[in-house]
């Protein structure tokens, strides 16, 4: 074997992968990492570390290259900063995926290699909740397919991962080996996996149907006004009016309640604002309820980025606060801020909880932009008794980048984790409904239907871990029992 083979297979593997998570590419995902895993299952010149790097550079390259220019028309820096940025996030990735390699290929056991990647992006999720570029899960290839994102409700992105990895590694070693009869494990693991999300599916659909709740219209007002706007003397005008145009096409529908996007008016809350009066007096009439994104002052320039239930009339019944900020963008670290241009230098204060917004239909948990990539968000609001779920926010800064489609079937992934229907309102992105079964909606009217249930994955957030764990300590044991023989 040419001793560069291993490295090239290594960069298509990076290639193949970041294509099947950022565009879900279903069937690539379950091959995606043949080609890094034969040569080290054959134990060829390249190691695992070095395999590692090459697998999350070019990852990195891809997943990251929008920083370059995504930081100057963000934040109105120089491109240098971009550049320098691009870097930094390239190099930890990568060096991150060496170390998870070379530790899971410590015994080169396809279930030691997946409870080890799986480990990995467990600890990557809990750390980089603000840094969602970050969260990079092998589990979201498969997020376009109805049946095979069902399993999520019981072990939550994490398990689809675990399948993922393990699939790919015992199609390598079979093919390393060259036992291809071996080959009939990983087609009958996935054809398992599909009957299973299948049976989850039909199950889920006919409990729903045996207890049908009570379903309210909800209306999605798309702005869809390019993020780097900013409102001034010369445009305020024209964009109220568009504002109030948008509500009176939503009001037209006769829904029950307005979802607007995150941050849709630009300036902070007063329930003395004369935009805010005009619009809850225009949709009172038709007693309009409305979940409306808008910042909240604190001091000086500290923001909270919060979504109000204003009930008609104008009252507001509740305020949730964005609980994980976006890193380095709206909350500093050690002092280093590069917040949008358009945000007037505010830093974001996070919420203190995730406690769902009371609306005159039920409990609303609310996702603001990317907390809809946390699982544990999501899962969090609806153990204190969220009954459906919304997520607002502005993909405008991202509109030409795959992180649109990516942050949508995100969405739809928390929706069959917390079996919710899930609202989603993304200016100049993907909005719509997806339901508690994983069925999306792109209309601008949906119906949603409150529910109490709460699944495995809600209940039980540490399962994945637990089977991670176990699968570890069962492949060190048989291990060490070869070993002895």
């Amino acid at each position: 074997m040419n001793r560069y083979t291993p490295i090239w297979g290594a960069i298509a593997s990076g290639l193949c992968l970041f294509i099947a998570m950022q565009y879900t590419v279903f069937f690539l995902a379950w091959l995606a990492l043949v080609p890094v895993l034969i040569p080290l299952f054959n134990r060829s010149s390249l190691t695992p570390f070095r395999a590692g790097l090459f697998l999350g550079g070019t990852i990195a390259c891809l997943a990251f290259a929008w920083m370059i220019a995504g930081i100057h028309a963000f934040t109105g820096l120089a491109s240098g900063y971009g550049i320098a940025l691009f870097l930094l996030c390239a190099v930890l990735f990568a060096g991150g995926c060496a170390v998870v390699l070379w530790l899971s290929f410590r015994i080169p056991h396809p279930l030691f290699i997946a409870a080890g990647w799986t480990l990995a992006e467990m600890a990557l999720q809990w750390a980089a909740g603000g840094l969602p570029w970050f969260l990079l899960h092998a589990g979201n290839a498969v997020s376009a397919n109805l049946y095979a994102i069902q399993p999520a409700a019981v072990t939550g992105v994490a398990g689809l991962s675990f399948v993922i990895v393990w699939v790919n590694a015992l199609i390598a070693k079979a093919i390393a080996g060259r036992s291809y009869k071996q080959l009939w494990l990983p087609g009958a693991l996935f054809i398992g996996y599909l009957c299973w999300g299948w049976l989850l599916l039909y199950l889920f659909e006919r409990s729903e149907n045996n207890h049908p709740q009570q379903p309210f219209k909800l209306a999605i007002l798309q702005q869809n006004i390019p993020p780097e706007i900013q409102w001034n003397q010369t445009n305020g005008n024209a964009l109220v009016q568009q504002l109030l145009q948008q509500e009176r096409q939503c009001i037209a529908q006769q829904p029950n309640m307005i979802l607007w996007s995150e941050s849709a008016i630009p300036w902070t809350y007063s329930p003395d604002d004369d935009l805010i009066k005009e619009l809850m007096h225009n949709s009172a009439p038709a007693n309009i309820s409305h979940i409306l994104g808008m910042n909240t002052a604190i001091t000086g320039d500290v923001v909270c980025n919060s979504a109000y239930c204003l009930l008609p009339g104008g009252r507001a019944a509740g305020r949730y606060d964005k609980t994980t900020p976006l890193l380095f963008i709206e909350q500093p670290w050690q002092g280093w801020l590069l917040p949008f241009f358009s945000a007037n230098g505010y830093s974001v204060q996070p919420g203190k909880n995730n406690l769902p917004l009371a609306t005159p239909y039920g409990k609303a948990g609310v996702l603001i932009c990317n907390e809809s990539a946390l699982p544990a968000a999501a899962a969090a609001t609806v153990r204190q008794g969220a009954q459906f779920l919304l997520n607002l926010s502005n993909d405008g800064w991202f509109r030409d980048t795959w992180l649109v489609n990516s942050h949508f079937y995100n969405a739809r992934l928390r929706a069959v984790e917390t079996r919710k229907d899930l609202a989603i309102n993304s200016n100049n992105g993907r909005s719509g409904l997806v339901s508690a079964s994983g069925r999306i909606s792109e209309e601008t009217l949906v119906r949603i239907r409150p529910n109490t249930v709460q699944p495995v994955a809600v209940r039980y957030p540490l399962l994945p871990a637990c089977i991670c764990i176990l699968s570890l300590l069962f492949t060190i044991v048989i291990n060490q029992k070869t070993k002895l023989t």
